[in-house]
């Protein structure tokens, strides 16, 4: 039975997700979000290793999108807290100095164990107080875009009779 609400738990916590990815495409999102989130989705990358990172600090808000450059810690495969902006002039600023922290009531509905975690070189997503969702994409760590499947030639061309 222990086993059994284990898995429930599971599969709660990733519909969540899920829900939560899909209400933002399902309003409709103008901007870069969706080019990045899409090619994420479907290369993948590698391992996010220990360390800071450049990223693309990617800001939702009422259907638009807005991407930044910036630059995150990360420890044990987790994005750690500060997660910086990049001015114009290259310096960067806590996000802290743009946005108030995490929705708290958001945050209590959150798994703790896996809300700062990477998969697909992307975070989850976070909402902030003032309800904008932000996330990170690891640009450098995207595998590379897949090479197309050669087609075949038609059946006549390629089985051909040689008069043999």
């Amino acid at each position: 039975m222990r086993f059994f609400s284990t898995v429930l738990l599971f599969f709660l916590l990733i519909s969540g997700v899920i829900a939560q990815e899909e209400s933002i495409f399902s309003q409709g999102v103008q901007g870069c979000y969706s080019d990045y989130y899409i090619a994420f989705h479907e290369r993948g990358s590698d391992f996010i290793p220990d360390g800071e990172h450049e990223v693309v600090f990617v800001v939702l808000n009422q259907g638009k999108s807005d991407c930044f450059m910036g630059k995150a810690t990360v420890k044990e495969g987790k994005v750690a807290l500060p997660v910086y902006i990049q001015k114009n002039d290259d310096a960067l600023v806590p996000a802290e100095r743009m946005f108030k922290s995490l929705d708290q009531e958001w945050l209590e509905k959150q798994n703790p164990e896996t809300i700062y975690d990477i998969t697909d070189g992307m975070t989850n997503i976070f909402q902030t107080q003032e309800k904008y969702h932000i996330r990170l994409f690891f640009h450098t760590f995207i595998h590379p875009d897949h090479r197309t499947n050669k087609k075949a030639p038609p059946a006549e061309i390629l089985l051909k009779s040689d008069g043999k």
